[in-house]
């Protein structure tokens, strides 16, 4: 298994969604990225952060997950062509750069979304290679409502499912790893505890102190 100080395989989502809407609204839809909470039920939170030192446009996202934790992270906008794309910078629970763009196709608009990003945080690294079909599920859920609730604000249809590449994986698959993924986990971290002189691993609940007092029988 990776440890937590390695580099493990970054991720690569390429998401289409096709709108049936003229490309500008679906462009200037998507380009006020402050207001996806109001159509994208998973956004929680999105705020300007000001900008960097070259003056760009710097935004922090939070989004609720199929999982139990929340993805937070900066994006930096590095190139911006109105009506065309949105290429960015990403720091923060994962780090690496995507892009989005609209183009138009037969009967509406194509929203394409590039992400090459990488886990930051140590359990992340350390559960990656054996959670991946789960991670890849939960990006394609979040894209998938994303796509749904960008046609249901402009009042529209999708011209087709939304898709997301690499495939997600059969849901036995997926239902099998986050089970396998958490115990690697667990014994990761209790041989880390055993080396380190401290027996218990952190996964397991502390045993409570008496309380004073009270007599332990």
């Amino acid at each position: 298994m990776t440890g937590a100080g390695e580099q493990v395989p970054g991720y690569l989502f390429r998401d289409e969604w096709h709108v049936a809407a003229v490309p500008a609204e679906v462009w200037a839809a998507v380009r006020r990225v402050e207001e996806w909470p109001a159509w994208w039920p998973s956004v929680e939170n999105v705020t300007r952060a000001g900008a960097d030192d070259a003056g760009s446009e710097v935004w922090t996202f939070v989004f609720r997950t199929r999982l139990p934790y929340r993805m937070a992270f900066d994006a930096t906008v590095v190139q911006d062509e109105p009506l065309r794309g949105v290429r960015t910078t990403v720091s923060g629970r994962v780090e690496g750069e995507g892009r989005w763009e609209v183009a138009a196709v037969a009967g509406g608009a194509a929203v394409r979304f590039d992400w090459r990003v990488r886990p930051r945080p140590a359990w992340m690294r350390l559960l990656s290679p054996l959670a991946r079909p789960v991670f890849v599920w939960n990006h394609a859920a979040l894209m998938r409502e994303g796509g749904e609730g960008l046609a249901a604000r402009l009042g529209t249809r999708l011209l087709a499912p939304p898709v997301t590449a690499p495939a997600v994986a059969p849901a036995l698959v997926v239902a099998a790893a986050w089970p396998a993924a958490l115990l690697a986990l667990h014994r990761t971290l209790r041989g880390r505890s055993r080396v380190s002189g401290r027996p218990r691993s952190p996964l397991r609940r502390p045993r409570r102190a008496p309380r004073p007092g009270r007599r332990r029988r």
